[in-house]
């Protein structure tokens, strides 16, 4: 008798053990839309009390489109209601959503509460964009507001030009397609008329996927991108005495994607910014001598601009001595006499930062000596030129004995100065001896 009580004990106690644990794993869930812009409140009812603290980190919620955000605001009503409100940002809307909230310590020792959910808001269907500009060639994008039956808008959807409805994939960061029936794409069979207006419609009720909302058609409008095409050049076709040295600079009627320009017998790069290109080139131009400038590009919706050419003439420097020096690897100082090469040597310009950076521009050559020694770097050179204020062209830097330092000789080349301009110690002893004060001096990078 006494072992049939002990049974019948232990039963109880498993069975209040089993429904106690039942009750504190087991929640219950109410999910409900509080307005039309898709903000969801979902309650959670725990059993028993739960852990409370650091419940932002514990709730996620994911949408099953990639890229679309979820805000959330949290809210425990007692220990054991959890008020969660929840919204995806901005359009479009009415994806499913995934929640998960836990593991939760639970108020039993040991045991932790898991809840997981899925939802869908229901969001009022609309185009709420399309492309105002768009390639002759398309596509005419259209998003709408959430995603809409594909074959109602198929049976509905009509243009003033033949088309392909084209439906949008987006890939997740797992790899995975997603079919986003919130965006299509309309594709020409032929190209548009280039700033032609052109017109689409849907008559009939767009339907969703959410509680089946309708909504009215619509009426909307776009504009077939223009050809680009060249309103400004500088320096302007057929300019005389243009500068040795020079940015070309090319202005489009409309914003570039992508800009070509060649100069004939002449390398550089073209930077492009909106709807004007730079070219900058590698090396000065010769004197007296015309060029000519090829450009190509295509604007931001893909019109390719028809070949446009100009061309210019560099300014006459008949026998006049001029200097470049080019701060572009491997960095050389070249001494012209009119149109003619007199003498190109390797030199070092200054270090990159601040401080240290040689000066650009034009100049004129001054004064000059045969010695000089900085008190502030510990450093001095012979054989010195002055480009301008405190910068000069001189020899490989001594040391206080007079002495080459060879490790700043190694530097030749490559940015290593103060600011000045070194050469070789014969280079800078034929450049002292033989370059007349008052020559042109271009320094460029």
């Amino acid at each position: 008798m006494k072992g049939k009580r002990k049974y019948i004990v232990l039963s109880l106690l498993v069975a209040i053990g089993a429904v106690w644990i039942f009750f504190a794993q087991a929640s219950g869930i109410t999910i409900r839309q509080l307005d039309d812009l898709g903000t969801v409140k979902i309650t959670i009812n725990f059993y028993v009390p739960v852990e409370q603290e650091g419940i932002e980190d514990k709730v996620k919620l994911t949408s099953e489109r990639p890229g679309t955000r979820i805000i959330k605001s949290l809210r425990w009503v007692d220990a054991k209601t959890l008020e969660i409100f929840a919204m995806e940002k901005d359009l479009p809307k009415g994806f499913k959503a995934k929640l998960q909230v836990g593991p939760l310590k639970t108020s039993i020792p040991g045991l932790y509460k898991l809840v997981k959910a899925n939802y869908r808001a229901s969001i009022s269907p609309f185009l709420y964009s399309i492309s105002p500009i768009t390639a002759t060639k398309g596509p005419i994008k259209l998003n709408f507001s959430t995603p809409i039956k594909v074959d109602e808008l198929k049976k509905g959807l009509v243009a003033d030009f033949d088309y392909i409805l084209r439906e949008s994939y987006i890939l997740g960061e797992d790899g995975k397609v997603f079919k986003d029936n919130s965006s299509f794409e309309l594709m020409p069979k032929e190209p548009l008329v280039p700033g032609k207006q052109y017109e689409i419609r849907f008559e009939g009720l767009l339907s969703n996927y959410a509680g089946d909302v309708n909504k009215t058609g619509f009426h909307r409008s776009f504009k077939a991108a223009e050809k680009p095409y060249i309103v400004k050049t500088e320096p302007q076709n057929a300019d005389l005495d243009v500068r040795l040295y020079n940015l070309l600079s090319v202005e489009f009627s409309e914003d570039m994607k992508e800009v070509d320009i060649q100069v004939e017998g002449m390398s550089g790069d073209t930077k492009l910014e909106g709807n004007t290109a730079t070219f900058k080139p590698h090396s000065v131009f010769m004197p007296n001598t015309t060029y000519k400038v090829r450009v190509r590009g295509s604007s931001i919706f893909g019109e390719e601009m028809d070949s446009h050419t100009f061309t210019f003439t560099t300014v006459d420097m008949g026998d006049k001595w001029w200097v470049e020096v080019n701060l572009r690897p491997l960095q050389k100082v070249t001494v012209f006499r009119g149109s003619r090469v007199i003498k190109s040597m390797v030199a070092s310009g200054g270090l990159p930062d601040e401080e240290n950076r040689t000066p650009l521009g034009f100049f004129t050559l001054q004064d000059r000596g045969e010695y000089f020694w900085t008190e502030r770097i510990q450093e001095g050179g012979l054989y010195w030129v002055r480009i301008t204020g405190n910068y000069l062209i001189h020899s490989v830097p001594r040391n206080r004995d007079n002495e080459i330092i060879e490790e700043e000789l190694k530097k030749l080349g490559i940015p290593a100065s103060h600011g000045c301009i070194r050469l070789k110690d014969e280079d800078a002893k034929w450049f002292y001896e033989t370059v007349p004060s008052g020559a042109l001096v271009i320094i460029h990078d």
